[in-house]
């Protein structure tokens, strides 16, 4: 049984907490790390979460340096661009996944490493929602256990599809939010209905204002953290999320 950490965040704000400007004159100014006070932070976070599931194997993810939804929708995270990651970061990476029991996978990203990996007896543990599109076990910051059945992990699924996620850089559905995109899902029982209602929602938004509807095959393989059997490990790849087998793109529910 493995308890599976999508370390990523974490090494985020470790290694931005140990970053520090120095003036060196009036004109010159420098970042740097204390990359051992970042080393004391993220260990000390990781024994932390070891202690919320002592029986399973602590295993942290780590996503590639690139992933394949840069293909799929160009822009995707393009927002982050005018951001710089903070001093000694990747050198923070590279120590984690010498000191520690890592998972990486080419070409995806670390919710993703633990979507694939999670099987039926492990346990789950993120900063970010977007893991709640992952059906098992999940473990939060304090401890409570919560298990997101198939139909919760799908409705939060296709909720992403439609509200987008604009950390990650990727639109949705324009002016759709989780109430909006509630009521769009409203009746529905069986994720082909899921699909269906938010393929017309998209249908529609495009029939009004095509210059500003994203494709909704694009959205949605943005928004899919892959589950099991959607990677390839022998060609090292991602399996492109697609519609449920019977309902394809412009189809309706009678």
């Amino acid at each position: 049984m493995k308890l599976l950490y999508d370390i990523e965040p974490d090494l985020y704000k470790c290694a931005s907490g140990a970053e520090y400007e120095v003036e060196w004159s009036p004109d010159i100014w420098t970042y740097h790390c204390r990359i051992t006070d970042a080393k004391t932070a993220i260990n000390a976070e990781i024994n932390r979460i070891q202690k919320l599931a002592p029986n399973h194997e602590l295993f942290l993810a780590l996503g590639d340096r690139t992933n394949y939804r840069y293909s799929v929708y160009p822009r995707y995270k393009s927002n982050r661009l005018k951001y710089r990651k903070p001093a000694g970061y990747l050198s923070l990476r590279d120590w984690i996944r010498k000191t520690w029991s890592c998972i990486e996978l080419s070409n995806v990203e670390g919710d993703d490493v633990v979507g694939i990996s999670c099987m039926p007896d492990d346990i789950i543990y993120s900063r970010d929602k977007d893991l709640r599109t992952i059906p098992g076990f999940h473990i939060n910051n304090e401890g409570d256990l919560e298990e997101i059945s198939r139909w919760d992990a799908d409705v939060a699924f296709y909720t992403q599809v439609l509200t987008g996620d604009a950390c990650d850089g990727y639109p949705g559905l324009k002016g759709c939010g989780p109430k909006m995109a509630a009521k769009i899902l409203e009746g529905a029982n069986t994720e082909y209905e899921l699909w269906a209602k938010v393929n017309l929602a998209y249908a529609k938004a495009a029939g009004k204002d095509p210059e500003n509807t994203p494709s909704v095959l694009a959205m949605a393989r943005c928004a899919r953290i892959l589950r099991i059997g959607e990677y390839d490990k022998v060609n090292e790849k991602p399996l492109l999320w697609d519609p449920p087998m019977g309902l394809q793109l412009g189809d309706e529910l009678d």
